[in-house]
C-alpha cells in the first residue's frame, strides 16, 4: 500500500514534491522485493524495499499526479500488483507503446490552495549554470499572474513559459554571478507576493546561492549534442570471412535469430559512409566474448568477441576513428552476466562462503546435483550455457538466482554489494585505456540507483569527459543525479502517440515534452538520446510507410534539444519488426536504399551541425492553432524556428506574423520568393527557418 505522509521543505519553508511511504508485507519465501512503477522504473532494481521485521517499505518524494505502480518479488514478473490496492491503472509502455500494462493506481492531487502549488527548490533541474548564464525555474499554477524575477539590484521578466498540465514552468536566463540573490514577484487576488526562501508571504527573504556551488557547466562537453549511429555489429557488415561463426543465418528477411557474421571490419569498411552521413559519434552494440549474436550474455568484459575480431582489430577501428573526428561508445551489461563468466562459475563451484557468492542476486541454495550439471556447461576453456535448455530442468524451471526476464543465461549482479561497484570500475578503466569515449549501460533502469551513483560519481570525478548512457525507458527526468544521458523511450513513445497512434493531441505532446525539458537541466536535455529506432523495436520505416511523416518525425528529433540518433540502415529505410527482426542485414547496394530519406537526414545533419542554436540553444515550444507546432531554439545571437504541420491536411502559414525569420534553412533560399508572404504546409510539412542561415 502507499501512504502520502507530508511534502518536503526547502528552506525555511518553500514546499516541494509529497513524501510516500510504500509498504508491503514480506512474504517469508522471499529474497528481495522491488518498487516498478512510473516514477522509477516499470522493470524491478532501479528501488528496492528495505526489509524491517515482516514488511518491505521504501520512501519516494514525488510530484503530483496519477502513477501506476507495483511490487515484484524476485523473478516473478507476473504478479506485481499492491495487494492492499484494488485501484488499478493500465499504461502504456515506453518500449512497444502499442502494448498496456496494468499496475496499481496511485493518485497525488495537487493543493486545493494555489499558492501551494508554486515551487522552486535547490535542485539541478530549478537551478543551473549553461553558457556562462545561470538558468533559474519556477513552478506555478495558472492562476498566478506571471511572477518577475527580483535580483535585489533588478528586477526581470521570464524568458520563456512551459507548459506543463495545468502548471507552468517559468524560466529565467540572467548573467553568471559569484553571489546569487533572488526572490519572485507576482500579483495573487490583487495583492503583491514575494516568493522567496520561507515560500510565499508579503515580504518573503530572498534565496542565497554561492554560483561555485551551482551545477553545470560554461562549456558543453561532447556528448551534448552529438549525432550518433548505433550499429548493431552482427548486422552491419562481414568485412572478415576468416571469423565468421560456424553456423550463420539463411534466412534474413524477415531475420531468423542467429549469427550473420558483421564484424569489427565491416565497420572499418564503411567509415566513409559515416563520414558521409555526417555521424560524430557511433555507439556499437557488445562487442565482448559471448555465446549469442547480439552479446547481451557477456562472459568476459576485457575481451573481444571471436567472431568478431582482435583486440589490435578494435585498436585499430578506434584510432581511424577519432583520427576522422568520430567518437566511440560501447554497449555493457552491468545489469546481468553469462553464467560462464568466471566469478558466477567460482561463486557455484565454492558455494555460500564463497566471496564471489555475494556478487550475484542468489534466491536460494540450489540442490547440489543441479549445481553440478550447470558447472558441467559452464567451467571449461568454452561456454557451453546456452546448451543448458536442452535439458528439461532449465527449460521448465525458473533460475535460482534473480536474472533478466528469468533468462538462465543471464544472471543479475547483486547490485548491493561494493565489490560490484569495483568490478565495473576496473573494467571501465580498461576500456578507457584503449581509447573509448563512453558506455551505454544495458537495461540501467534495472540497476539500483545507489550503485549508479557510486559509479556514476567515481567516473564523472576522475574522466569527466567519459559518456555514462543508460538504457531507460520511463521519464528521463527521474534519472538524471545518475546519468549523463538517457535513450528518450519517453520522447518516442510521445511522438508515436501523437503521429502513428492518434492517442493524444498536440497540446498533450507539448505537456509531455515539457514535462522532460523543463525539469532537468539545460546541459543534461542536450545529452539525451534522441531516437525513432533501436534494435529492440520495430524498425521506424515499417511503422510508418508514409515517407512525408516519417520525414516529419526526423526533423523532430533534430528540433528538440537532445542528440539525435539514426539506428543503422534507418537512413536507408532499412525495414522489419520485433526483435530479430529488427536486425536485418544491412543494405549497401544504392540501388536498394530510399535515397529521399536518406538525402533528407544527411541535410538535418549538415543543418545541425552548422546550427549551435540546435546543437546547444534553449528552446521554447508551443500550439499555434490547427495542429501547427512551433519550436523555437537559440544561443548567444542566433535563432532558428521549426514549424511542424503534425495533421494530414494542409495549413495556410502567414509568413510575415513570424517577422525576422526571414530565411529558409531547409531549402538555402530567402523566404521572399514566396508568393504574397504566405506558404501553404502540406500535410506533415515543415519548415527550418532563420534570419540568415547558420554558420558556425
Amino acid at each position: 500500500m502507499y501512504k502520502i505522509i507530508g511534502r518536503e521543505i526547502y528552506g525555511k519553508g518553500r514546499k516541494g514534491r509529497y513524501i510516500v511511504k510504500f509498504t508491503r508485507h514480506w512474504p517469508q519465501y522471499a529474497k528481495n522485493i522491488y518498487l516498478i512503477g512510473e516514477f522509477t522504473s516499470l522493470y524491478p532494481g532501479f528501488v528496492k524495499l528495505r526489509k524491517i521485521e515482516e514488511q518491505g517499505i521504501v520512501y519516494l518524494k514525488l510530484w503530483p499526479g496519477e502513477y501506476g505502480y507495483g511490487f515484484q518479488i524476485d523473478n516473478d514478473f507476473e504478479n506485481v500488483l499492491d495487494p492492499d490496492n484494488e485501484e488499478k491503472k493500465c499504461v502504456h509502455t515506453s518500449f512497444f507503446p502499442e502494448y498496456k500494462k496494468c499496475l496499481s493506481k496511485l493518485v497525488i492531487k495537487e493543493p486545493d490552495n494555489p499558492l501551494d502549488k508554486i515551487i522552486h527548490i535547490e535542485e539541478s533541474g530549478f537551478i543551473h549554470k549553461f553558457n556562462g548564464e545561470i538558468i533559474i525555474r519556477l513552478i506555478a499554477p495558472t492562476e498566478i499572474n506571471e511572477p518577475l524575477i527580483d535580483l535585489g539590484n533588478e528586477i526581470r521578466e521570464p524568458l520563456t513559459k512551459h507548459v506543463v498540465g495545468d502548471n507552468i514552468v517559468y524560466q529565467y536566463i540572467i548573467p553568471s554571478r559569484s553571489i546569487l540573490r533572488y526572490r519572485f514577484i507576482f500579483n495573487y487576488n490583487d495583492k503583491k507576493l514575494f516568493y522567496g526562501d520561507e515560500g510565499v508571504s508579503e515580504n518573503s527573504s530572498y534565496i542565497v546561492v554561492n554560483s561555485k556551488y551551482i551545477p553545470g557547466v560554461d562549456k558543453p562537453r561532447w556528448y551534448m549534442g552529438t549525432v550518433y549511429y548505433q550499429i548493431f555489429i552482427d548486422s552491419f557488415d562481414n568485412g572478415d570471412p576468416n571469423n565468421d561463426p560456424p553456423n550463420r543465418i539463411k534466412k534474413t528477411v524477415p531475420r531468423e535469430y542467429g549469427y550473420y557474421g558483421g564484424d569489427l571490419a565491416g565497420i572499418m569498411k564503411h567509415i566513409d559512409h559515416l563520414e558521409d552521413l555526417g555521424v560524430e559519434t557511433i555507439y556499437l552494440t557488445p562487442i565482448f566474448s559471448s555465446t549469442s549474436y547480439h552479446r547481451y550474455d557477456t562472459i568476459d568484459y576485457k575481451s573481444i568477441d571471436k567472431y568478431l575480431g582482435t583486440m589490435e582489430d578494435f585498436e585499430k577501428l578506434v584510432q581511424v576513428l577519432h583520427s576522422r573526428k568520430i567518437k566511440i561508445v560501447l554497449d555493457i551489461t552491468m545489469h546481468h552476466t553469462n553464467p560462464c563468466n568466471e566469478l558466477f562459475v567460482k561463486a557455484l563451484r565454492e558455494g555460500e562462503n564463497s566471496p564471489y557468492w555475494e556478487m550475484f542476486s542468489f534466491l536460494s541454495p540450489p540442490p547440489k546435483e543441479i549445481v553440478e550439471l550447470m558447472l558441467k556447461y559452464i567451467d571449461g576453456e568454452e561456454c557451453r550455457s546456452r546448451e543448458l535448455y536442452k535439458l528439461d530442468y532449465f527449460r521448465n524451471n525458473k533460475p535460482f538466482y534473480e536474472a533478466f526476464f528469468n533468462i538462465w543465461l543471464m544472471a543479475k549482479f547483486n547490485h548491493d554489494n561494493p565489490r560490484t561497484v569495483d568490478y565495473f570500475i576496473d573494467i571501465t578503466k580498461f576500456w578507457i585505456d584503449k581509447g573509448i569515449d563512453g558506455f551505454r549501460i544495458d537495461v540501467a533502469m534495472g540497476i539500483h540507483y545507489s550503485w549508479m551513483k557510486q559509479y556514476y560519481e567515481y567516473i564523472k570525478n576522475t574522466y569527466p569527459d567519459f559518456l555514462v548512457l543508460g538504457e531507460l525507458a520511463e521519464n528521463p527526468r527521474i534519472y538524471m543525479d545518475y546519468f549523463d544521458s538517457a535513450m528518450n523511450y519517453y520522447l518516442r513513445k510521445a511522438i508515436l502517440e501523437l503521429l502513428i497512434y492518434k492517442r493524444i493531441d498536440l497540446n498533450e505532446f507539448i505537456s509531455r515534452i515539457n514535462n522532460v525539458y523543463a525539469y532537468i537541466p539545460h546541459y543534461k536535455a542536450l545529452s539525451l538520446y534522441n531516437m525513432l529506432g533501436s534494435h529492440d523495436v520495430p524498425r521506424i520505416k515499417s511503422m510508418v510507410q508514409n515517407n512525408k511523416l516519417l520525414k516529419l518525425m526526423y526533423v523532430l528529433i533534430f528540433a528538440l534539444p537532445g542528440s539525435p540518433v539514426i539506428y543503422y540502415g534507418d537512413e536507408i529505410g532499412l525495414e522489419g519488426g520485433r526483435d530479430p527482426d529488427n536486425r536485418r542485414p544491412m543494405i549497401w547496394d544504392r540501388g536498394n536504399w530510399d535515397l529521399e530519406l536518406y538525402e533528407h537526414i544527411k541535410k538535418l545533419i549538415r543543418i545541425y551541425k552548422s546550427c549551435r542554436s540546435m546543437r546547444h540553444g534553449y528552446f521554447l515550444v508551443e500550439n499555434l492553432g490547427s495542429n501547427l507546432l512551433f519550436i523555437k531554439r537559440w544561443i548567444n545571437n542566433e535563432e532558428i524556428i521549426f514549424l511542424l504541420n503534425v495533421s494530414s491536411k494542409d495549413i495556410s502559414v502567414d509568413l510575415k506574423k513570424l517577422g525576422k525569420y526571414s530565411f529558409d534553412i531547409y531549402n538555402e533560399k530567402n523566404i521572399d520568393q514566396h508568393v504574397e508572404n504566405n506558404v501553404l504546409l502540406r500535410g506533415y510539412g515543415f519548415l527550418i527557418l532563420g534570419s540568415k542561415p547558420c554558420n558556425i
